[in-house]
């Protein structure tokens, strides 16, 4: 074997186990101790702004949703949607002080109290509102 064929073969290895260390960790990223996941999502549009926790562990999930500062003057009920896919209400209501002229609103989804929630996996989006989305997010 030729000097100029080992080096490649050598740097050839290094970029594979490279490649698969960074794959390992992306995959540990979403996935923690035990086989449980935790995924979070931002949201923003304006003065508005969201979060949204997806959290799975055996067979139990569970979906938090919070939106903060969206302006309205009405207290209305919104769909929420992951992936295009609907999963609940969300009710808004005015802010606390000082944003009282502002609608704040949450929904958490739990199966430990019965409830649907689906599988979420990285990169599914998360919307408030359908045609157009209110407030949108990508765990």
């Amino acid at each position: 074997m030729k000097v100029s064929q080992a080096i490649e073969a050598s740097v050839s290895s290094v970029v594979f186990l490279g490649m698969m260390t960074l794959s390992a960790g992306l995959a540990l990223a979403e996935r923690g101790d035990e086989g449980s996941v935790q995924l979070k999502a931002k949201m923003v549009s304006g003065t508005a702004s969201g979060k949204a926790f997806y959290q799975e562990s055996g067979n139990r999930r569970r979906l938090n949703l919070e939106a903060a500062n969206l302006p309205n003057a009405t207290q209305s009920l919104k769909a929420v949607f992951v992936n295009g896919v609907w999963v609940g209400n969300v009710t808004f209501a005015a802010c606390p002080a000082p944003a009282q002229q502002l609608l704040c609103g949450a929904m958490d989804l739990n199966t430990q109290e019965g409830q649907a929630v689906p599988v979420v996996t990285g990169g599914q989006t998360i919307q408030i509102g359908l045609s157009p989305a209110i407030l949108a997010g990508t765990f």
